[in-house]
């Protein structure tokens, strides 16, 4: 086999077009919801981890709650 040839090597993988990396911290928006929050009255839970806030309701008025 001559020298060079075959599988691997050339120097591709390396490098790429950088898309996901450097730029500004994500901040705004970024992660899951804290806490959930009446859109009614204003009412506040801690947010429960395997719960989706939209299937607690606020025990003040009955909407149901919109993670914040």
């Amino acid at each position: 086999m001559a020298a060079g040839r075959g599988r691997g090597g050339g120097g591709r993988g390396m490098g790429g077009s950088g898309r996901g990396m450097g730029g500004p911290p994500q901040t705004a928006g970024g992660g899951p919801p804290t806490k959930c929050v009446c859109p009614q009255c204003g009412y506040e839970a801690p947010k429960k981890r395997g719960l989706p806030c939209r299937n607690m309701k606020c025990p003040k008025c009955g909407t149901p709650l919109v993670g914040e």
